[in-house]
């Protein structure tokens, strides 16, 4: 990778360019030649079977491979310019924010909520009252009705869909401009997906977030997306428009996926 390009609290980024991505363990290529644009303001699906490099994809944007793969080619360009490690840590927090599959796991269970967040915006200079005003103004932005409540507890008080919202009001507290959510509504229960779908389709037309979606589940992609992107086997076989996507799917793992999703419903795939 190239020079590093920091960006201030002020800055706003438009696109997020991973190109040419290679990942690999050991002599097993576990993903090869990935090639992704994020725009803010839009949704990009990142479909797929499991196993397939999603997830290991979100990681590499993020600079957070697990411990024995890594990464043997490609770069990460912002706004065109592209970034060598340094600048790409730069991005995590500040410019990305990151929404885990199981939310438990992205808490301290000995930490209170509000914590948390103090010790997140303590990053850009934020600390007392102001710190606990931003934390509880980003969990009512989230859906809690009283969020001041939520601060004293521990993330062993919340419910699955609780800790999701509170995990997407701490994605946002450094005011990032992408967001990169790693099969956001697995384990939860069809109201409480539908109300964090609800959540982050109002962030992005709000506050003009770009997103990053990863799921198997091409419900969510036609309530959220613009484009798709199918993976398989660690490479992207197609991208289209979400609605192209459903009509004529071009690739025959895309057409497999689809025609699984319609058997579900008792309909027909499109010819």
């Amino acid at each position: 990778m190239n020079a590093a390009l920091k960006a201030g609290p002020g800055t706003t980024t438009g696109t997020l360019a991973l190109e040419g991505l290679c990942l690999q363990a050991g002599e097993k290529r576990l993903v090869e030649d990935v090639s992704l644009t994020l725009r803010r303001g839009e949704v990009l699906a990142l479909v797929g079977t499991s196993g397939g490099g999603k997830s290991l994809t979100t990681l590499a944007l993020l600079g957070l491979l697990p411990p024995g793969v890594r990464q043997v080619a490609g770069l990460l360009r912002q706004d065109g310019v592209a970034l060598d490690a340094a600048g790409q840590a730069a991005l995590r927090g500040r410019r990305i924010g990151f929404v885990q599959q199981a939310p438990r796991g992205g808490f301290n269970p000995l930490v209170t909520i509000g914590r948390h967040f103090s010790e997140t915006l303590a990053c850009d200079g934020l600390r007392g009252p102001a710190a606990r005003a931003r934390a509880a103004a980003l969990l009512q932005e989230a859906g809690f009705p009283e969020p001041a409540r939520l601060l004293p507890l521990y993330p062993s008080q919340l419910s699955g869909g609780m800790l999701q919202r509170a995990m997407i009001a701490l994605a946002l507290a450094r005011q990032p401009d992408f967001l990169l959510a790693d099969e956001p509504t697995t384990d939860l229960d069809l109201v409480v997906q539908a109300q964090i779908l609800d959540l982050l389709d109002g962030l992005v037309a709000r506050r003009g977030i770009g997103l990053l979606l990863v799921t198997h589940d091409l419900s969510v992609v036609a309530r959220l997306a613009r484009r798709v992107a199918v993976m398989q086997a660690g490479r992207i076989v197609e991208e289209q428009p979400v609605d192209a996507f459903f009509a004529a799917p071009r690739h025959p793992h895309s057409r497999a996926l689809l025609a699984a999703h319609f058997a579900l419903y008792g309909e027909a795939l499109p010819a």
